[in-house]
């Protein structure tokens, strides 16, 4: 069954390439999609063009949501909060939701 988590993490420095790089991968391997949410603007982490210039322009002690739909979600979200831990520090994580195959939603 598919779930859909997030995380909500605050920037203390801005992104290197590495990390975003880090990112990128970790999105492309994972069985779902991730996403990044700040400001009313979102990016498919797995779009890597994308994924640089919204992460550039996050500025320093700015509020960012991660989001994570699939299966073993949780695996994902540690991971990619493992992979930021210099960058970034943990506020929140949500609790789980299930999803229906037969509901949609738009991000």
């Amino acid at each position: 069954m598919k779930e859909i988590m997030s995380a909500n993490v605050i920037t203390l420095n801005r992104f290197m390439m590495k990390k975003m790089l880090d990112i990128f991968q970790a999105a492309k391997q994972f069985n779902g999609s991730t996403y990044l949410y700040c400001r009313n603007r979102t990016v498919d982490a797995a779009n890597l063009p994308k994924l640089v210039s919204f992460l550039l322009t996050i500025e320093p002690g700015t509020a960012v949501k991660i989001i994570a739909e699939g299966e073993n979600v949780q695996e994902h979200l540690d991971g990619i909060q493992k992979i930021c831990t210099s960058e970034i520090s943990i506020l929140q994580k949500s609790e789980k939701r299930f999803l229906n195959s037969s509901e949609t939603f738009q991000i």
